[in-house]
């Protein structure tokens, strides 16, 4: 029996090339879609080719991989520390909003007692133009 391959098949050598790209966005705390387009450069590929092709094949091997039971390794130590990362700098954006919104919030509070302070001297002052 006469297996035909399609013309478009992904070889080892293009997996690799995605899985690598896929996993260093990632990583680096970019989105999946950012690396379906640079891979879909680099491989001469459509970027729903190479998402198609991460979820369906590649990465279901690889979560498969990691769900293996394992002691404890460097490269999770590594996960670890860069998950640690990511919600200290997390933290440190959301101090930094909290910050700026009460900021915000106090400049609001000044302005508004301002503009209410004005619209009281523009009542008095219209009272008393009307009272000539």
């Amino acid at each position: 029996m006469n297996v035909k391959l399609r013309k478009d098949s992904w070889t080892e050598e293009e997996d690799n090339l995605l899985k690598e790209i896929i996993l260093n966005k990632i990583n680096q705390g970019h989105t999946q879609i950012s690396g379906f387009q640079e891979a879909s450069v680099l491989l001469g590929r459509s970027k729903q080719a190479c998402a198609f092709r991460w979820n369906k094949n590649l990465r279901p091997q690889i979560m498969k991989k990691e769900h293996k039971p394992t002691s404890y390794s460097t490269k999770e130590a590594a996960d670890s520390s860069s998950l640690q990362n990511h919600l200290q700098l997390a933290m440190e954006s959301y101090d930094e909003m909290k910050h700026s919104y009460n900021e915000i919030s106090s400049a609001y509070n000044l302005l508004k007692n301002d503009y209410e302070q004005l619209l009281n001297w523009v009542k008095q002052g219209i009272t008393h133009i009307e009272r000539k």
